[in-house]
């Protein structure tokens, strides 16, 4: 595959969890302009476009796009700001060895544009606050209107009273329980959504679909799949702890409406008041994953261990003599092939991970093949709180090395590689 063929690809979400969900943002269309020409974009539909435009023709780069609550705001402000000054002015300036399109050239300078600078973090703190005021105006006119009038989903009954009389009827007339009516906001989309399943004869739950109502009623009955279904993230925007973006605003804005929020607040209020301890508990302390299989150890040299022993794949051995940033390249390429259920030396296609694991011992494929790794597309990382990347060192240095200023300088490369850079080259 050429290089012009390569497309760019954004982070995904290791399976553990993750300390700032996605800020939701609205669905209504909003032109925008370039941060740095008068190239126009339709947001949020041709988000994916403008970031890769910036990337590729003013190699710029948006840290954490996914945290920022009004994006054409926020592009509005910067355009203004890079009026009066240039991007190496606001911007961290890294070198890479390939120009965008993947052409090989020596320090090649791009742009992280990222909530380090005081100024960048104050506006993107300003425009989730906003965004949260408003959506506690929403979540209140919810709670107090008393002229919501909806069919019920089960029966003929019709509610002309508050949202959470309505829910309260589906489940103590239907058993039909989605969330205490306080946690949820944009009752009214939830509800159509809802019945437009119901409709089109489709189980709310496993999502399956009947060929009458009552074959689909029957199911739900028996099956007590009369719930949401967990694992569809397109219920996750009517839930009003989606929206919390940071510490700072959970307290303050969301504490009156949540039961976990509470729960959290008690336990905060029974440990050290030290504001660097306030917020830890156990079970926050992250975990490091393994490169082939979803296990997970506290220690690194525990995951390395466990690499070598169950599959039989020593990275060490593996990365020998390699420098850093190769390094980060192989894991981002065994990441991908893993999760595409890839051969990592000959691309060969699997169902499923069993077969591809016992494919690749039988042929010896644990052999890496340079021309497929080394590729600038895979400075990007394949999910993006990967936090393997964080312990790859230079085989000649100690990441706990006592020279202060290479510490500094391999924390800030790794953060910037394995966070920030990657949220705004995306692809399908």
């Amino acid at each position: 595959m050429s290089t012009t063929d390569k497309q760019f690809f954004g982070p995904l979400t290791l399976h553990q969890k993750v300390d700032k969900p996605s800020v939701f943002k609205n669905d209504d269309p909003v032109e925008s302009v370039c941060l740095l020409c008068d190239e126009k974009y339709i947001l949020p539909t041709s988000e994916k476009d403008l970031l890769t435009h910036l990337f590729m023709k003013h190699r710029l780069v948006i840290a954490d796009v996914n945290q920022i609550a009004d994006l054409p705001n926020y592009i509005n402000f910067w355009k203004s700001r890079f009026k009066d000054q240039n991007l190496p002015f606001f911007c961290t300036t890294m070198l890479l060895d390939n120009k965008p399109d993947g052409t090989k050239s020596k320090n090649e300078e791009y742009y992280l544009l990222s909530d380090v600078l005081p100024e960048d973090k104050e506006i993107r703190s300003n425009l989730r606050q906003s965004k949260l005021e408003k959506l506690l105006e929403r979540h209140a006119f919810e709670r107090e209107d008393r002229n919501y009038l909806k069919e019920c989903l089960f029966c003929r009954y019709i509610s002309n009273d508050t949202r959470a009389n309505y829910l309260n009827h589906l489940y103590e007339k239907h058993n039909f329980h989605i969330a205490k009516p306080d946690n949820l906001i944009f009752i009214d989309d939830l509800v159509d959504f809802l019945s437009t399943k119901l409709e089109g004869l489709q189980c709310i739950y496993c999502e399956g679909l009947f060929k009458d109502r009552t074959i689909l009623k029957e199911h739900m009955r028996k099956k007590g799949h009369k719930r949401i279904n967990p694992a569809n993230k397109d219920y996750d925007k009517f839930f009003l702890v989606n929206y919390i973006g940071d510490k700072q605003t959970k307290p303050k804005l969301c504490k009156p409406y949540t039961s976990k929020v509470q729960k959290q607040d008690d336990i905060d209020s029974n440990v050290d008041s030290d504001p660097e301890w306030s917020e830890w508990t156990e079970e926050d302390c992250p975990l490091i994953t393994c490169l082939l299989c979803e296990h997970t150890e506290n220690e690194y040299e525990n995951i390395l261990e466990h690499m070598k022993c169950l599959h039989e794949f020593s990275f060490t051995e593996t990365t020998n003599g390699m420098d850093f940033y190769h390094k980060v390249k192989i894991v981002n390429y065994i990441r991908r092939q893993i999760l595409l259920k890839q051969c990592l030396s000959c691309d060969t296609k699997f169902d499923d991970q069993k077969n591809l694991e016992k494919h690749i011992k039988e042929t010896n494929h644990w052999v890496l093949k340079k021309e497929k790794w080394d590729q600038p597309e895979y400075y990007f990382p394949t999910y993006e709180d990967d936090l393997f990347l964080c312990f790859i060192h230079d085989d000649d240095e100690s990441w706990w090395s006592s020279d202060e200023q290479e510490v500094n300088k391999r924390n800030s490369m790794s953060e910037s590689i394995s966070k920030e850079m990657a949220m705004a080259v995306l692809s399908d």
